[in-house]
């Protein structure tokens, strides 16, 4: 990822809290603009009202103001005793009342003709007047005018002035209310010029005042119509802006520090600790080394790769990269749903690791962990691409296997037992695994996957409780499935269907020629039947621990020929194999086997090889030592070709050795075999330990180790192993020296 496209999460943050406060701002700066025209838009309108409101208020208030003149005139004009006294009244009253225009009396002849004359015109000339227009008036009348620029407003009506009737005339400014108007309203008004719609007054104002034009119609009649062309005053966008854009400016950065403040302890700090922890957990899931907190990037583009690997992780299992229980679980459900619909045959294999614990305790996690790896590769490499494997737990894997016929299950178990099951080299060291296998197929065993893996569960658990690591379920009612798998087949029909068989070497004390003990040796009934020779057998077994088994069929197979056996102190030695001095139940298998046919533990002979006891001597030793507490005589087999240790062999209850028939075969010719046989009889003679040389096939060996004072000899020499039938003939016939000398 170029470094353009990393984004801290921190600088990210600022970044969106800083736009969204230019945002609001913005949306403030739109809002302000929309309130100052709606907000001027309505005070336009609520002050043309109410000026117009006032404006007729005022017109009102004058009218009265000259009627109530009008009634004061014509109240002096009706008590002065001539005209000459009201007019000089007149004079100290205009200036009183700049704003009346003229006072007129208006006299009427015998036939009603106005005969007075008025010094200023007004609305109603004495021409234009008749007594009888004023004899029906009960209130006096209110008029308005244009006398060439001047507009007036008039009130005329009916006085009696010294007994004749007389018209009283007070003519006034149209306009004068409008200074009363502008002394309550503060407005600065100025006459325009008169067009048609009447006299134009104008409000002034300075230049560059924001204003929107108001204008009110004046007039209470259609005769002096006139118009107030008002201004009302508006704050300009800018100027509510200059007002209020500071303290919006400070509340908005306020709020957006407060915002970072709550973002920082409640999220971007959390965050960054969740990148890292996810940073970090994923780093240790790839390759290469994990950065350090100062090499953390908390992009968001990283984070979310961050996060992809995650779940891979969380699918998958940390140690054998394989799958997991809940996508294991998951395709398993999936495949039977397919299976229903286009009939597929799916197996479940459940697959137990034995020993991991004690690797772990023995040798470290470490240990375990390495094996755990091989054995997932193992596993993938024994598969195919369509099959499924996932660990559920620390020694429990599960497979999925799509077969349609047993035999192909058959060779895929075997392929996935043979992979799992054999040697492992971990940072220098050798280890053995043993595994357990329980399968259940879909959809002869269920068509449910918890009933599948209910199923395959309980023929795991079969497994470990049987001799056969691999178990099939089965009904209680079903037969026992004896088919095998194919190359270990041989081997467990050989069992179920008695193919096996004992043969019986004797071995002899070279100074009474009596028979000490036969060792039981296993062979083939019909050799020819089998592509495996018996010794290639028995290694597959213990390689593949298969070996169990067969070894229960030996042990329980001398038994009960000591049993049938009409033989006085009979006794049958038998080789254990290394997987079975592991096995910490062996000295209660045995047990059973004696106790069932009624043996005497004596009359069993153990017979161990010397290198086995070196795989895990501690364990050995105890086994070994249970055995010889039971009563069992226990033998040190082909001793000379391991890497016994002398302290084991003083610790453990062990009454013979037996040398390897390598260096027994040419002591006659070989004088290097002769010193090491020699030397091997005066270290056993010196633990105080019986010597059995076995491989004893001429005269001239059997001679040399009489002298070398060996205890017992076997070979051909003495005699070939025995079919049961026999051992009583055997029996009856003493071995004599000259015999010995002589050759069977």
């Amino acid at each position: 990822m170029s470094q353009s496209k990393k984004l801290n999460i921190s600088s990210f943050t600022v970044l969106l809290v800083a736009a969204l406060t230019l945002l609001m701002f913005a949306l403030w700066c739109v809002s302000l603009l929309i309130l100052v025209d709606r907000q001027g838009q309505q005070n336009s309108v609520t002050l043309q009202q109410n000026l117009h409101a006032q404006v007729l208020q005022l017109q009102q208030k004058q009218h009265l103001w000259l009627q109530s003149q009008y009634y004061l005139l014509g109240t002096l004009a009706e008590s002065s005793a001539d005209a000459q006294t009201f007019q000089s009244f007149l004079w100290s009253y205009y200036q009183r009342n700049p704003n009346i225009w003229a006072v007129n009396r208006v006299h009427f002849d015998q036939e009603g003709r106005p005969v007075s004359r008025s010094n200023k015109p007004g609305c109603l000339q004495p021409g234009q007047m008749h007594r009888d227009n004023f004899d029906n008036f009960l209130v006096p009348q209110i008029t308005s005018c244009r006398i060439d620029d001047k507009a007036l407003l008039e009130i005329a009506g009916p006085v009696a002035a010294e007994g004749n009737p007389v018209v009283l005339l007070v003519s006034m400014d149209y306009f004068d209310f409008l200074n009363e108007f502008s002394s309550l309203s503060g407005r600065d008004l100025q006459r325009a010029t008169d067009t048609e719609q009447g006299i134009q007054y104008q409000e002034f104002s300075a230049d560059g005042e924001a204003s929107r034009p108001i204008t009110i119609p004046i007039g209470m009649d259609s005769v002096v119509p006139g118009q107030l062309h008002l201004k009302l005053q508006t704050l300009s966008f800018w100027d509510l802006f200059k007002r209020q854009a500071a303290i919006v400016l400070a509340v908005l950065v306020c709020a957006a520090l407060l915002v970072l403040a709550l973002l920082h302890f409640n999220l971007i700090r959390p965050l960054h600790e969740l990148a890292r922890r996810m940073h970090v957990a994923a780093k240790s899931q790839q390759d290469g080394a994990t950065d350090g907190p100062g090499g953390v990037r908390t992009g968001l583009e990283v984070m979310i790769e961050d996060f992809n690997v995650l779940q891979k992780m969380a699918k998958r299992d940390p140690v054998t990269r394989l799958n997991n229980r809940v996508i294991f679980e998951d395709r398993l459900t999936q495949a039977i749903l397919e299976g229903k619909r286009s009939g597929r045959r799916y197996a479940l294999v459940m697959i137990e690791i034995v020993g991991l614990d004690e690797f772990a305790q023995q040798r470290g996690q470490y240990i375990v962990d390495a094996l755990l790896r091989q054995v997932a590769r193992g596993l993938r490499e024994s598969l195919r691409e369509s099959d499924q494997v996932a660990r559920f737990e620390r020694n429990l894997f599960a497979i999925l296997l799509e077969v349609q016929q047993r035999d192909q299950l058959n060779f895929l178990v075997e392929k996935i037992y043979l992979s799992i099951v054999r040697q492992y080299q971990i940072y220098g060291r050798e280890f053995e695994l043993r595994a357990f296998f329980g399968i259940a197929i879909y959809p002869d065993d269920a068509v449910d996957a918890d009933i599948l893996y209910q199923n395959a569960s309980a023929a795991l658990v079969d497994a470990e409780n049987s001799d056969w690591p691999m178990q099939f379920f089965k009904d209680p009612d079903e037969a026992i499935d004896t088919s095998g798998f194919t190359m270990i087949q041989a081997l467990r029909r050989a069992l179920d269907n008695d193919e096996l068989k004992l043969v019986y070497q004797p071995v002899v004390d070279l100074e009474s020629y009596e028979t000490i003990y036969l060792e039981a040796l296993l062979r083939w009934k019909d050799p020819d039947k089998h592509n495996f020779s018996i010794g290639r057998t028995i290694r597959l077994a213990e390689q593949n621990h298969l070996i169990m088994p067969l070894t229960n069929w030996i042990i329980e197979s001398a038994c009960r020929f000591i049993s049938e056996s009409s033989l006085d102190g009979l006794s049958i030695g038998i080789n254990l194999s290394m997987i079975d001095l592991h096995d910490r139940r062996l000295p209660e298998r045995i047990e059973t086997y004696l106790t069932q046919y009624q043996v005497e533990p004596a009359q069993i002979v153990i017979e161990i090889t010397e290198g086995q006891i070196m795989q895990d001597p501690g364990e050995v030793v105890e086994v070994l030592s249970h055995l010889g507490m039971m009563g069992l005589s226990l033998s040190i087999d082909d001793f000379g070709t391991g890497q016994a240790s002398l302290t084991y062999l003083k610790e453990l209850p062990v009454e013979k050795l037996k040398i390897d028939q390598s260096f027994v075969r040419d002591i006659a010719t070989n004088p290097d075999d002769q010193l090491i046989v020699k030397a091997t009889i005066e270290l056993a003679h010196t633990l105080d330990l019986k010597v059995v040389a076995e491989g004893v096939e001429t005269l001239a060996v059997c001679e040399l180790l009489t002298k070398m004072r060996c205890d017992h000899v076997q070979g051909y020499y003495i005699s070939h192993p025995l079919e049961e039938r026999q051992v009583a003939a055997w029996f009856e016939t003493s071995v004599k020296s000259d015999l010995v000398r002589k050759g069977s």
